[in-house]
């Protein structure tokens, strides 16, 4: 178990370390949204690669190599063919994410052996991730309807709630680091 917390500490440092461009750009009014595309399935292919490492079924570990897969060419192309990436393309990463994280979930429930839930950094770890996708999918998804030149307020306002959303991922992450040295089988 504490390879695969390795894993997410890892992948918190790359968030932390990614997001910093971010700041700095946005913060001298530079929009880099090449950047934010490529970052954007970087983050999403590393959670998802995680459960990779987290599942014990041959087939479901297939299957997140076959998510992997898919979602690269998915980026790749959209890069290649725009200079201007869908942000719709952000909700599609994130309901593979979804989809990992529904069979993490569902290995826990069928496989039976963790018996303190609570105390399952994974458990946390899933939760943080789950809430990061599913609260931030539909502001991808609509992204492009709700925000145009005329409206830089609901612009912060997104930007806000993705923070938010990431912060509360990271709040969770924390609670399973913490709860990684009590029992849970």
């Amino acid at each position: 178990m504490k390879s695969h917390l390795d894993k997410v500490m890892w992948f918190s440092v790359f968030f932390f370390f990614s997001d910093l461009p971010l700041w700095i750009t946005a913060g001298l009014n530079i929009h880099n949204m090449m950047y934010y595309y490529i970052r954007d399935l970087w983050v999403h292919m590393l959670i998802i690669g995680i459960y990779y490492f987290v599942l014990d079924s041959p087939v479901k570990k297939r299957i997140i190599i076959l998510i992997e897969i898919i979602l690269l060419l998915i980026g790749i192309l959209s890069i290649l063919v725009s200079k201007d990436v869908p942000a719709e393309l952000s909700s599609i990463y994130k309901l593979a994410v979804i989809l990992a994280i529904f069979m993490h979930f569902h290995s826990i429930i069928s496989e039976l052996k963790i018996t303190s839930l609570l105390n399952y950094p994974f458990f946390w770890i899933s939760s943080g991730a789950l809430i990061f996708s599913c609260g931030s999918i539909f502001i991808m998804l609509f992204y492009k309807y709700t925000i145009n030149i005329q409206t830089p307020k609901i612009f912060i306002i997104y930007t806000h709630f993705l923070d938010i959303m990431g912060i509360l991922m990271f709040i969770f992450i924390e609670i399973g680091f913490l709860s990684a040295k009590k029992k849970y089988l």
